[in-house]
């Protein structure tokens, strides 16, 4: 099974938090439409809220419009949050603070703030948060993943394809099914209006953005559709503008190269591996292996050992060449790697755009947010299609990605295109990060505008924590905007 794919199905597990233990009083409306939000301190409302000792943070309930091309049409409740700010000098403009996702709560995110180098901003800026549609405490479907049906250790990549496929099509046809009117408004484009709501509740004119991951996707959203509301806008770790997931899975392979950079390091570092110091030769013999075990799989324990497993190696990360080189030479040699016992499959493998979920993941949230603007197929043979491609044209590791949250999705909602705007932007990606790579961050600046600040590291998120923050609170401060590169995580 591709190891990006195991990820998935792990997370697929995760336990949802209820929906029901949230008691807050209902928002009496005002005048002109616009909602009065009833705040009270989170932690005495929300049933289990994830943060301890938490005093600052205080939540309300927002009704928006299911579908706000009938706004007078059936309503949704969403969550949302803030922490006031605590300097002497309070900006009017408040900050929304999106932490990714998607299928993940974002009402505690304003209080990981306080966490990290962003913190000098909430003494002058309110902090905004927000449960999306779908998730956490706001309104949301809840359907459980279905049994599924692992392939035989001995399958072959298709069928392998072919299993996780079928898996993820029964979840999306039955779960869809719940609730087709709900799921088909479940875009980032139906996040930005309700931001947009949500700023309109708060009398705010204009709005501060920082997203980061999938929050991306709706800040690019809420700037083509309300460019005139934002005051400034950060996006870190960018989504591209376009969602296609064979192409994005294809983005990600190609940071590998072919995992040319690590066969140049093997032939280098003969003496130690013995696979030769021709690059050529010991990349064709590694490509001869992963063909070899895709043809014949082996199981070592309940690890399956098949030509994904070679890929993901050849595609590692420099700090574990040392290991992939023991795992590849001990099969070459005919032995058995040590590592390879406590090898899950998926360590080293994550899906793009998105960080590691904590329980409380709505796993239908996640698949609609992906795929009712998504513009690749979603039929089996279209998937399968283009992995072969990708291939064929880079032997080494390309079709080692296979995302099938999309598999036979029932319902299609129009893309709302990324458009340029006027407002302050700034976009900021890392150069070698495989969760969402640079070049989406390059490819976001071409349709949205704005200035690229590049982060030297491959670390997904990881500015916040970095000394250049201080990049990210002058643009807040005062509009200043960075082009240019800066020192990432060593």
């Amino acid at each position: 099974m591709p190891p990006s794919v195991k990820l998935r199905r792990a997370t697929l597990l995760a336990a949802p938090v209820m929906l029901s233990g949230l008691m807050f009083p209902s928002a009496s409306a005002v005048p002109q439409g616009t909602e009065r939000l009833e705040w009270r301190p989170c932690a005495s409302v929300a049933a289990n809220w994830p943060l301890p000792g938490d005093t600052r943070t205080e939540c309300a309930r927002l009704s928006v419009p299911l579908d706000y091309s009938k706004p007078h049409g059936r309503r949704i409740s969403l969550a949302v949050s803030r922490i006031r700010a605590d300097g002497p000098e309070r900006d009017p403009v408040p900050l929304f603070y999106g932490s990714g996702g998607p299928g993940l709560s974002g009402v505690s995110s304003p209080a990981r703030v306080l966490e990290t180098g962003l913190k000098p901003l909430a003494a002058d800026h309110d902090i905004l948060g927000i449960d999306e549609r779908g998730t956490g405490y706001s309104d949301r479907i809840e359907c459980e993943p279905g049994a599924g049906s692992d392939a035989p250790a001995t399958a072959g990549p298709r069928d392998r394809a072919k299993a996780v496929f079928d898996t993820e099509a029964e979840f999306n046809r039955r779960c869809v099914a719940k609730d087709p009117e709900f799921v088909r408004q479940l875009t980032p484009a139906n996040t930005a209006r309700d931001i947009d709501s949500f700023r309109r509740a708060l009398g705010a004119s204009e709005i501060d953005f920082y997203g980061v991951s999938f929050s991306t996707a709706a800040g690019m959203a809420y700037r083509s559709l309300f460019d005139h509301r934002v005051h400034r806008m950060w996006l870190g770790s960018v989504m591209p503008p376009v969602l296609d997931h064979s192409a994005m899975d294809g983005d990600i392979e190609a940071l590998a190269q072919g995992g040319a950079a690590f066969v140049r390091w093997l032939a280098r570092h003969d003496a130690e591996y013995h696979l030769g110091t021709d690059s050529a030769a010991v990349g064709k013999r590694l490509g001869a292996l992963r063909n070899e075990l895709d043809r014949r799989p082996r199981l070592v324990g309940e690890t399956v050992i098949n030509g994904d497993w070679v890929a993901q190696r050849l595609s590692s990360q420099p700090g574990t060449w040392v290991s992939s080189a023991v795992d590849l030479v001990g099969f070459l040699e005919g032995g058995t790697p040590d590592t390879v016992a406590k090898d899950t499959g998926s360590a080293d493998r994550r899906s793009f755009g998105y960080e590691t979920a904590p329980d409380g993941l709505n796993a239908l949230q996640y698949n609609a947010m992906l795929c009712n603007a998504d513009r690749g197929g979603t039929g089996f043979s279209d998937m399968w299609g283009a992995l072969r491609a990708r291939r064929a044209s880079d032997p080494a590791v390309g079709g080692s990605y296979f995302s099938p949250w999309c598999a036979e999705w029932p319902v299609k909602a129009t893309a709302t295109p990324v458009t340029r705007g006027h407002s302050p932007l700034q976009i900021s990606g890392h150069k070698h990060e495989d969760i969402t790579p640079h070049r989406w961050a390059r490819e976001a600046q071409k349709s949205a505008g704005g200035f690229l600040l590049t982060v030297q590291d491959d670390v997904h998120g990881s500015l916040p924590g970095l000394p250049c923050v201080s990049k990210v609170l002058e643009f807040f401060r005062n509009g200043r905007t960075s082009d240019g590169t800066c020192p990432g995580l060593r």
